[in-house]
C-alpha cells in the first residue's frame, strides 16, 4: 500500500475517534454540571477542532447575563392533583328558613301576675251582735246563738243561689283579739263593711253591754 494513502487513513481515523471522545464528554458534562459546563467543553472542543481562541468567560462557564432564577408557581395556580376534589359548598334548603326572633312592642307592656300568699289588708267596718233564735239564715241553714256566725252587709254577701260567699270563713280583729266566723247570713240594715255576729261570736271580743264596736275583718281564703 502507498504510504501516503495510509498516512490519510489514520488522520481521518484520529478524527473520527476524536470526534466520539468529544460527543462522549459533552453527554457526561449535560449530566455532570448543567449548561455552564456543556458551554465549556463545547467550547473546548471547538478550540480543539477548528483552533478559534475562545474567550475566558465562555470556557470557564459565565455569561454576561446571569439565566433568571425559576420561581415555584403557587400550588393555587397549578392543575388540580388527579383523585383529589374540592367539595362543593353545600347549598342551602329553601325549605329551611330561620325567622329572626320578633322586636319587642315598646307600646304593649306585660302586667306582672299578683304575688300569691298574701291576704287582703281587710275591711274596717262596725260589728254588732244578733240572736237568730235557731231559724235559717240567707244560706238556707239554721245559726244558734252558741255558732260563731257572720252576717255581712248585702254588697259583700253577694248574689247567686246560693250566693257565692256563702260558708266562707272571715277572721275578725278587735282591740289585739280576733275569731273566725262562718258567713251563713246577710245583715239588710247593716252599712258598708259592717257586720252582725252571734252573742257567742260578738262576746268572745268585747262585752254585750257595749253592742255596737269597731273592727277590722278580712275572708279567711
Amino acid at each position: 500500500m502507498n504510504p501516503r494513502i495510509h498516512d490519510v487513513q489514520n488522520a481521518i481515523f484520529r478524527e473520527r475517534t476524536m470526534r466520539a471522545r468529544i460527543a462522549k464528554t459533552v453527554i457526561v458534562a449535560l449530566l455532570a454540571a448543567g449548561s455552564a459546563a456543556v458551554v465549556s467543553v463545547a467550547a473546548a472542543s471547538a478550540s480543539e477542532d477548528t483552533g478559534t481562541a475562545i474567550s475566558a468567560s465562555i470556557a470557564s462557564g459565565q455569561r454576561g447575563n446571569p439565566a433568571p432564577a425559576l420561581t415555584e408557581l403557587p400550588r393555587s395556580a397549578l392543575a388540580p392533583e388527579p383523585g383529589r376534589t374540592t367539595p362543593r359548598p353545600p347549598t342551602p334548603d329553601p325549605s329551611r328558613t330561620t325567622t329572626p326572633p320578633p322586636t319587642p312592642d315598646p307600646s304593649r307592656t306585660t302586667t306582672r301576675p299578683p304575688t300569691p300568699g298574701k291576704p287582703p289588708k281587710g275591711y274596717n267596718g262596725t260589728a254588732r251582735w244578733f240572736s237568730p233564735g235557731g231559724i235559717a239564715g240567707a244560706c238556707g241553714q239554721m245559726i244558734r246563738d252558741s255558732d260563731f256566725v257572720v252576717a255581712l252587709d248585702p254588697t259583700m254577701f253577694g248574689g247567686g243561689n246560693p250566693p257565692h260567699n256563702c260558708g266562707r270563713e272571715i277572721i275578725v280583729t278587735y282591740k289585739g283579739k280576733s275569731i273566725i266566723a262562718t258567713v251563713l247570713d246577710a245583715s239588710p240594715d247593716a252599712e258598708r263593711y259592717g257586720i252582725d255576729l252571734t252573742r257567742s261570736a260578738f262576746k268572745a271580743l268585747a262585752p254585750l253591754d257595749q253592742e255596737t264596736i269597731n273592727v277590722t275583718w278580712r275572708f279567711a281564703k
